[in-house]
């Protein structure tokens, strides 16, 4: 406790703050408690103060209590930090030259001087003092000393001065009841404050004004409202004060109508509109959104002051209206108050907004020629700017000229190194940091995921734990985001656990992301779990549920989630859709995909766009429907990209159509020519159809425009570890075990009757080599990892980045039934789920 410092060791401070009638006063020169008059009060400066104390003290005159009191009230009414020490030392002196304890005038008069000047520790430490000496407090000390614990937030001294107050009968004061309310809002204890305004048998406005200016700050805007309506059928008029409180919490409210009526009472009640009412109504109507009420009112204001320009500007960049937010600026340039560094935050970030290059140099300059660069948001504001508009070299020269660097000016370069897409610098500003806060991790974490870097990103928050910082619901969202992707079930599984341990909010954002999340790890019944416990779900919540099913191919769970939504009053939107027609062509239903694309415009006024189209490519594709798929491309009301024909040209190689693939060739080649997926798509049709001189030619295509195929990769999760796995990789660690496994697994498949499909080997060789590079397929390598590192029965989980094989499909059914193990294979179309010989997807895909 503050004042405890204060004390004697022999002086227990909770026996002076609770019992302060126990202590008997010493002789007291005299104890009156009115400040007499005298020429100490027409003292304008501390040189004139000092003056006439020098004045008296050579008449002789600074032993008379009188004047001493004048000195030290006067002193305490000047409030400086020069003029309290003045009068503190004046007072200490003359104790001392007269071997007195002072007057309760003089310690009140420090007291109201040191709370007046936000000096709350120094306040009590006088309190303390005239008690240790056996001065009784009065009436007008406790609200002085109040003001000290509430300005110092010293909520154990003000309880102690409560208790006092209670037991010298003063509780039923007016002025010390509302110092009461005054303390415990501004420490935070609004219950308190409350029980002693109900408790007050009188109330006057500055009462009920302390109560509503609390709840209106401490964000509970309607009970600071529904207080004021009482206030007032109380017959009790509020003040200006009163009315500034109660308009920023409709405000807050953003209920405008609410803020006319309070405005429509400030014309009837005739309270005087001030520059404060001004500045609170039109930020009232900007939050509002109500911006030509806010700009009529501040275009007829007379005296446009700096708070009501700041307002102005604040509301206009939050609003997205920069333009308007830099004519204010420009008026106050013209002629206006002088902007200060609120001023030009607000400027800067309009420039930012505008991508204002010339006006954001205009803003710098400014700055430098006011001193403002100096201020540590002021060049954050900067950076943000400068990378803002790509100028990384400039933003980093205010950088490195601040004297201090804050975290946030860390964090200011690193977003911009991100969000400029360099990723390298923002990763070594981030390992250069002298200290990171949450921010700085989740800026990382969010970048890393943003770059596909997503085991990366997993290590990053381990190593963000070991730091002990504790994750947000933004760290959760990242996390999960990268656990579906790398398809890490047992991540994913730990990820919900720590949500859960750490009592990390689940809003609608993360939780749509969990379900996301253990959509793509293939655990579509966890999945289901976070969206049913949901509280509330929009439109995306529907639609990482409905692509739950879509992963799977449950076209009819898709569509009867699609019902429950609709009848939830849900809204569709256009992804939604993706999702539906995506569980239709996973499950082969054309009738009913069919349909959902009829009535789209029809029943719910949403066109279709391009990706609804390829939907319908991939659906009536993948069902042999080719000529279908060919009418309804030429039927599009837009120009077909190249995801439309690659969809088609996957439908053409999975049902041997060459003659159908040729036709989609040519305009393959004119709209994705650097693509290498599409190419390698025609040159593999080319290839099964044993028309190696067009392979021929695909390929040299490639190699002249140095496109480069995208080797397959299979990742699995073992122990929380991914192990990545390359076509024909023998890089691996335990690449012995896992070629030992191979042969293995060969030899029994064989035994069981299987042949390899040859025809799935692109490559014109014999049938040996054929046959040992199917066998060195990365989703084959991963599975004999699988077999070798993990337990009996348990289940082996693989992410594929291309699409499983014909053979590889075989295999993997296959290894279910002989080793009875669950393999879970998600390729990039679907998830493929293995159990004694059979497939999820009843070899549809």
């Amino acid at each position: 406790m503050a004042a405890t410092m204060h004390l004697s060791p022999l002086v227990s401070a909770s026996a002076i703050f609770l019992t302060p009638e126990r202590t008997k006063p010493k002789t007291i020169v005299n104890n009156d408690t009115s400040p007499p008059n005298g020429s100490f009060g027409n003292c304008k400066t501390m040189d004139e103060l000092k003056q006439l104390h020098c004045d008296i003290t050579k008449k002789g005159l600074n032993h008379r209590i009188s004047s001493m009191t004048e000195l030290i009230a006067k002193g305490a009414e000047m409030g400086t930090s020069e003029s309290l020490d003045y009068a503190r030392r004046a007072f200490e002196l003359f104790k001392e030259d007269e071997a007195s304890i002072g007057t309760l005038f003089m310690y009140n008069s420090l007291m109201r001087g040191y709370s007046s000047a936000g000096l709350g520790f120094e306040a009590i430490s006088v309190y303390v003092q005239m008690l240790v000496l056996g001065i009784t407090p009065d009436k007008y000390t406790f609200p002085f000393v109040l003001s000290g614990c509430a300005k110092a937030e010293a909520f154990r001294e003000g309880i102690q001065l409560h208790g006092a107050v209670v037991r010298m009968g003063l509780e039923r004061d007016l002025f010390i009841g509302n110092s009461l309310i005054h303390f415990y809002a501004e420490c935070g204890e609004l219950d308190s404050a409350r029980k002693v305004f109900d408790e007050m048998p009188e109330r006057n406005v500055v009462s009920w004004t302390s109560l509503i200016c609390c709840y209106a700050r401490r964000e509970l805007p309607k009970e600071a409202v529904s207080l004021f309506f009482k206030m007032v059928a109380a017959g009790v008029e509020p003040n200006a004060v009163t009315m500034v409180c109660v308009i920023s919490a409709c405000a807050k409210l953003n209920d405008l109508e609410l803020g006319e009526k309070i405005r429509a009472y400030v014309q009837e009640s005739g309270v005087k509109l001030n520059a404060f009412m001004v500045n609170a109504l039109v930020d009232m109507y900007l939050k509002c959104r109500a911006i030509d009420d806010a700009k009529r009112l501040f275009d007829q204001c007379a005296d446009k002051n700096l708070v009501l320009c700041n307002t102005m500007m604040s509301n206009y960049v939050d609003r997205g209206l920069a333009r308007e937010a830099l004519s204010i600026f420009d008026e106050m340039l013209r002629g206006g108050p002088q902007p200060d560094r609120v001023t030009l935050l607000s400027v800067i970030s309009a420039c930012s907004q505008l991508g204002d290059s010339l006006s954001g140099r205009c803003c710098h300059s400014y700055a430098l020629r006011n001193g403002l660069e100096g201020f540590y948001n002021i060049s954050n504001a900067m950076i943000d700017m400068y990378m803002r508009f790509g100028k990384q070299e400039m933003a980093c020269k205010i950088f490195d000229r601040m004297p201090k660097k804050t975290v946030v000016s860390w964090n200011s370069l690193i977003s911009g190194f991100i969000r400029n897409g360099d990723v390298e610098s923002a990763w070594k500003m981030f390992n250069e940091m002298p200290e990171r806060d949450l921010v700085s991790w989740n800026t990382m974490i969010g970048a890393l995921v943003e770059e596909s870097m997503f085991e990366e990103a997993i290590e990053l928050f381990r190593d963000m734990q070991s730091k002990g910082m504790k994750a947000d619901r933004v760290t959760m969202v990242e996390v999960a985001s990268a656990c579906g992707y790398l398809g890490a079930l047992d991540l994913a599984k730990w990820a919900h656990a720590y949500i859960k341990k750490n009592e990390i909010q689940c809003d609608m954002l993360l939780g749509t992301a969990l379900v996301d999340m253990f959509a793509r790890c293939g655990n579509s019944q966890s999945a289901m779990q976070v969206f049913n416990n949901m509280p509330r779900r929009d439109v995306s919540a529907w639609t990482a549920a409905i692509g739950a099913m879509a992963m799977e191919g449950n076209g009819e769970r898709a569509m009867e989630l699609f019902d429950e939504m609709l009848n939830q009053g849900v809204k569709p939107d256009r992804v939604v859709f993706v999702a539906l027609l995506t569980a239709f062509s996973h499950g082969g239903s054309v009738e009913q995909g069919q349909k959902l694309f009829d009535s789209m415009k029809e029943v719910h006024g949403i066109t279709p766009e391009i990706v609804h189209y390829g939907c319908m490519v991939d659906l009536l594709g993948r069902a042999g429907m080719l000529k279908e798929a060919s009418d309804l491309i030429k039927s599009m009301p837009m120009e077909p990209n190249d995801v439309i024909w690659g969809s088609f040209l996957a439908a053409c190689r999975t049902h041997k159509n060459v003659e159908m693939a040729a036709y989609a060739a040519e305009s393959v080649k004119e709209l994705a020519p650097q693509k290498s997926g599409i190419h390698i798509l025609l040159s593999n049709i080319y290839a099964s159809a044993g028309k190696w001189n067009d392979v021929a030619k695909v390929r040299l295509h490639l190699k002249e425009k140095g496109i480069s195929k995208v080797p397959g990769t299979s990742l699995i999760e073992v122990d929380g570890m991914i192990n990545e796995f390359m076509c024909s990789d023998d890089s691996h660690p335990k690449q012995s075990q896992i070629s030992s496994m191979l042969e293995e697994i060969n030899s029994r498949l064989r035994n069981a009757g299987h042949v390899p499909e040859l025809g799935n080997v692109l490559l014109d060789v014999d049938e040996h080599e054929k046959e040992y590079f199917l066998s060195r397929h990365s989703e084959k390598l991963a599975i004999a990892f699988g077999l070798i590192s993990t337990g009996q029965g348990m289940p082996i989980r693989i992410v594929k980045n291309l699409r499983t094989c014909s053979d590889c499909h075989s295999f993997a059914k296959l290894v279910s039934r002989i080793y009875n193990r669950e393999i879970i294979i998600r390729d990039n179309h679907r998830f493929h789920i293995f159990r004694q010989g059979l497939c999820s997807c009843s070899d549809y895909w």
